[in-house]
C-alpha cells in the first residue's frame, strides 16, 4: 500500500523542517526553536537504531546492510560506493521519519532536524514550512567530526591501525557530492542559508523565525 503525498502533506501541516546538509546548524536551531517557541523537536538521527531494526533487505536494502560484520571494510570502501550507500539509506530513513511525524500531536508545532531529500520535501510540505541549512565544502570537511554526537565514531575509526587513512577516506565519501548537493539546495525553491565562519546564532535564528512566521 502506498499513501498519496497529498494525504501525508495534509497531516503534516503543523510540522516544520530544518533540513539541508551536515554541519549546517540544524540541531542548534531546532533546539532553540524548541526552547523559545515551544516546538516539539524531532531529531531524525536519534532514531536510526529503531529504524534499522525494522528495516528489511527487500524494502530497505541500504539500511539492512550489516556493517558490524566488517567495520574496517565499511570504512575502507571506495568513496563513491560509500557515498552511494549514504544517499540510499537517507532516502530509506526518510520514510521511517515521516511515519513517526504522522504519530506526533497535531495541535502543536513540530520542528524536524533531519536529512530528507529535497524532492520528498516538495511532495510533503509547503515552502514556508521548510528551511535548508548547509555548510560550504571546506567547512564541512574541516568540522564534520567536531560534534559530540560524532565523537564516538571518530574515535572508533582512529582505533584501527590505519585509522588516519580510514578517516580521510570517510571524509572524502561524506564530501564527494558537496557541490552537487549545494546546487540542488540553491535551485530547490526553498529558503536556505549557507553557513559562514562569521554567522551568529542570533542572526541565523532570526532569519528562520521570520521565514516560519514566528516574529
Amino acid at each position: 500500500m502506498k499513501i498519496a503525498n497529498n494525504i501525508i502533506k495534509a497531516h503534516l501541516k503543523n510540522v516544520y523542517f530544518l533540513c539541508g546538509g551536515a554541519y549546517g546548524g540544524k540541531t542548534t536551531m531546532a533546539k532553540l526553536l524548541e526552547e523559545k517557541h515551544g516546538f516539539i523537536r524531532h531529531r531524525q538521527g536519534d532514531h536510526w537504531d529503531d529504524y534499522a531494526r525494522l528495516a528489511n533487505a527487500t524494502e530497505q536494502p541500504a539500511m539492512s546492510t550489516d556493517r558490524s560484520a566488517d567495520w574496517h571494510g565499511y570504512f575502507a570502501q571506495p568513496p563513491r560506493q560509500y557515498a552511494d550507500w549514504l544517499h540510499a539509506s537517507t532516502r530509506e530513513e526518510a520514510e521511517f521519519t515521516i511515519v513517526d511525524l504522522l504519530e506526533l500531536p497535531k495541535n502543536q508545532k513540530i520542528i524536524v532536524d533531519a536529512l530528507i531529500p529535497i524532492d520528498i520535501l516538495k511532495d510533503i510540505s509547503d515552502i514556508d514550512h521548510v528551511f535548508l541549512l548547509f555548510a560550504p565544502d571546506e567547512m564541512k570537511r574541516k568540522h564534520y567530526f567536531d560534534r559530540a554526537d560524532k565523537d564516538d565514531v571518530y574515535r572508533f575509526i582512529l582505533s584501527f591501525p590505519d585509522g588516519k587513512e580510514l578517516l580521510d577516506n570517510v571524509i572524502e565519501a561524506l564530501n564527494i557530492d558537496n557541490e552537487v548537493e549545494r546546487q540542488n539546495i540553491i535551485n530547490s525553491g526553498f529558503k536556505y542559508l549557507e553557513r559562514t565562519e562569521n554567522d551568529t546564532i542570533e542572526h541565523t535564528l532570526g532569519i528562520i523565525e521570520k521565514h516560519f512566521g514566528l516574529r
